[in-house]
């Protein structure tokens, strides 16, 4: 080998020897007027059931035209949301029972917002010969629902996750063989 050769091969090794940054990654967020969970939270909570109007909730970030990731959800929508049939309607809330005897003046709003950063970690050379891929999950989750009775706001309700970290691990012993049965029984049909 010439000396050419020898620094075109040395380079190689030290670009590869990086590699771990050349794996792919992904971004997905529902878009949201929240930085992240605590504002979303935080915004939330200043909606006051009782006395928040419908323009006050709308500008406090909950906005499903002007914002998005909303739905509107009509009395039908909230009934079924919310009442079960083993469940009598004397264990809802009175907020709730509220609403449903409004019926048609009753109505409400879903949303969920979300951001996660999903990185592939780990070895190069065995995630692009497909013997392991390993998925690193980051981000956060916020949902609410709000009742409201005309324009007041009766009832709300959230849940979400304020730190999602999870690890995916996808392992392939046969590395780039592992799926060619699949791949030829579909060729062949």
């Amino acid at each position: 080998m010439d000396l050419y050769g020898r620094h075109a091969l040395l380079g190689l090794l030290v670009l590869l020897s990086g590699c771990g940054s050349l794996l792919p990654s992904e971004r997905a967020e529902i878009l949201s007027p929240f930085r992240d969970y605590l504002d979303a939270e935080g915004r939330y909570a200043q909606a006051v059931p009782g006395a928040t109007t419908r323009p006050e909730l709308f500008s406090l970030g909950f906005d499903p035209v002007i914002n998005g990731n909303g739905r509107t959800l009509s009395f039908l929508d909230v009934r079924m949301m919310f009442v079960q049939p083993n469940i009598p309607i004397d264990y809802l809330p009175d907020s709730l029972v509220t609403c449903l005897e409004a019926k048609e003046r009753c109505t409400g709003y879903a949303f969920e917002f979300n951001q996660t950063d999903t990185q592939r970690v780990g070895s190069f050379w065995a995630d692009v010969l497909n013997f392991r891929k390993n998925r690193e999950v980051k981000g956060w989750a916020f949902r609410a629902v709000f009742v409201l009775v005309d324009d007041k706001l009766v009832h709300k309700v959230s849940n979400g996750e304020p730190q999602i970290r999870r690890m995916q691990v996808e392992r392939n012993p046969l590395g780039p063989l592992q799926g060619a049965g699949e791949y030829l029984s579909d060729q062949l049909k």
